[in-house]
C-alpha cells in the first residue's frame, strides 16, 4: 500500500466490505440452515480482516490469518450444512483475496489447499461430481483471472518504478554532465596556469644560472681589473698575467651565456670534489681570497648530479658574495656526511654581524637548497663573519626525479 493515495488506500477497503456487508444482508434474508448469529458473525470476521490485514507487514503473519479464516469458514460450512450459500461465498472472496495478498507462489499453494478442502467438505456433504467440477472450475477461473490481473498490476508498478528510475538516473547524469563540463573548464585554465609558471620558472632557473655563473666570473674580472692599475706600477709581468686572466674569464663568460641560451643541461664538469678544488683554486687566483676545503668528515665522493650541481652553485654565489660584500680575506668549506645527508658549511672572517639582507642571490641559494630537497641556513661567526650551513639528502626524490626527467 506504500505509495499510494489516501483516498485510493481506503477505496481498497471500502469495495471488499460493502461486497461483504451485502452478501450478509442477502444470506441473512433467505431462510437457511445457518444459524444468522453465527453468519454475521463469520462475516464481522472477514469485515475485520479486510480492514486489518492491509497493516501485516510479515508474509508469515498474513498466512496464518488466511489460514484462520479457512478453517473458521470450513467450520461454518460443516455447521450450518448449506452447499451453495455463504461458506461457498466465503471460500471464493478469502481465495480472490489471495491471489492478491500473498505472494504468487505461495497464493496458488493456498489455492490448492482451499479446492482440495471443498472437494473433501461436498463429497462428505455427498455433492455430485458435476457440482464438485463445477466448483473447481469457477475457483480456478477466478484464481486465473485475478492473478492475471494482478500480474499486470504489478507489471505496469514495475514499469512505474523503471520510468522514475531512469527519469532520476537521467536528472544525474545531466548533472553529471554539467560537472564535467564545469571540471573540463577548469582543467584547460589550470593547464594555462601551469603552463604559464612553467614558463616563469624556466625564466627564473636560467636568470638564477645567469646570476650564479656569470656573475660570479664577472665578479673575478671587477676584482682584478680594480688591481690592474696598481699591478701596472710595479710588474709589468704580473699586469699581462692578469690581462690574460681577465680575457680567460671573459672567454669563460661568453661561452657560459652560450651554455644558458642554448638550454645545454648541466654542465658534466660541476661533479663531485673535483669541480669544488677547481671551483676554489680559480677564485684563490683571480681575487686574492684564501679558501680552504675540509672533507676530513667526508665517507663518500660519488654524489648524485643534482646534489653535485646545488653544491656547486651555492658554494660559488656564496664565494662570490664574501668578495663582493664580507671585505674578508680568508673563507673556509667543510664537507661531510652521513648514510642520509651531506653536509656543506661555508665561513668567512668578514665583516657580517648579524643583519643580513635577503637579495637575489642569497634568495636563489635558498631554493636551490629546497628543490634539492634539502635545507640552507644563514648565521653570524663571532666576533664577525657569516656561517653558511646546507643539509642535502644523497637519496633522490620523487619530485626531483620528475624535474630531471622534464
Amino acid at each position: 500500500m506504500n505509495g499510494q493515495t489516501p483516498a485510493r488506500h481506503y477505496y481498497k477497503k471500502l469495495v471488499p466490505s460493502l461486497i461483504l456487508i451485502l452478501n450478509c444482508i442477502q444470506f441473512l434474508s433467505h431462510p437457511a440452515k445457518a444459524d444468522p448469529i453465527l453468519l454475521a458473525f463469520v462475516f464481522a470476521v472477514y469485515l475485520a480482516f479486510i480492514w486489518i490485514i492491509p497493516y501485516v507487514a510479515s508474509t508469515a503473519v498474513s498466512l496464518c490469518i488466511f489460514i484462520g479464516l479457512w478453517l473458521l469458514t470450513d467450520f461454518f460450512w460443516a455447521v450450518s450444512g448449506q452447499e451453495q450459500g455463504a461458506a461457498y461465498f466465503l471460500i471464493v472472496f478469502l481465495m480472490i483475496y489471495a491471489a492478491f495478498r500473498l505472494p504468487s507462489r505461495l497464493s496458488l499453494i493456498f489455492t490448492a489447499c482451499l479446492i482440495g478442502g471443498n472437494i473433501l467438505l461436498l463429497s462428505s456433504q455427498g455433492g455430485s461430481l458435476n457440482t464438485i467440477i463445477s466448483n473447481i472450475s469457477i475457483m480456478l477461473g477466478l484464481y486465473v483471472l485475478f492473478s492475471s490481473m494482478r500480474f499486470r498490476r504489478e507489471a505496469r508498478r514495475e514499469a512505474e518504478r523503471n520510468h522514475a528510475e531512469l527519469a532520476k538516473m537521467h536528472v544525474q547524469l545531466e548533472h553529471a554532465h554539467k560537472e564535467l563540463q564545469k571540471a573540463h573548464a577548469e582543467l584547460q585554465k589550470a593547464s594555462v596556469l601551469s603552463l604559464r609558471y612553467a614558463v616563469l620558472e624556466e625564466r627564473t632557473r636560467i636568470a638564477r644560472d645567469i646570476h650564479d655563473s656569470i656573475g660570479h666570473e664577472l665578479t673575478s674580472v671587477i676584482v682584478q681589473l680594480q688591481s690592474l692599475p696598481y699591478i701596472l706600477k710595479s710588474s709589468k709581468e704580473d699586469s699581462e698575467k692578469v690581462i690574460q686572466n681577465v680575457l680567460s674569464v671573459a672567454r669563460e663568460c661568453l661561452q657560459e651565456v652560450r651554455s644558458v641560451v642554448h638550454q645545454m643541461g648541466r654542465s658534466e664538469s660541476m661533479v663531485g670534489l673535483t669541480a669544488l678544488r677547481g671551483l676554489i683554486h680559480q677564485v684563490e687566483e683571480r681575487s686574492g681570497l684564501h679558501v680552504s676545503l675540509d672533507t676530513a668528515g667526508l665517507s663518500e665522493e660519488s654524489w648524485p648530479p643534482n646534489v653535485s650541481e646545488t653544491i656547486y652553485r651555492i658554494l660559488q654565489e656564496a664565494l662570490t658574495n664574501i668578495i663582493r660584500h664580507a671585505d674578508a680575506s680568508h673563507a673556509a668549506a667543510v664537507i661531510s656526511n652521513d648514510k642520509s645527508h651531506l653536509y656543506v658549511t661555508i665561513t668567512d672572517d668578514g665583516q657580517f654581524t648579524g643583519s643580513l639582507t635577503y637579495g637575489f642571490g642569497l634568495t636563489g641559494m635558498k631554493e636551490r637548497a629546497e628543490k634539492a630537497g634539502g635545507s640552507l641556513t644563514f648565521s653570524a661567526v663571532q666576533p664577525s663573519g657569516l656561517k653558511i650551513e646546507l643539509s642535502l639528502p644523497l637519496m633522490t626524490t620523487h619530485k626531483e626525479q620528475k624535474d630531471e626527467q622534464r
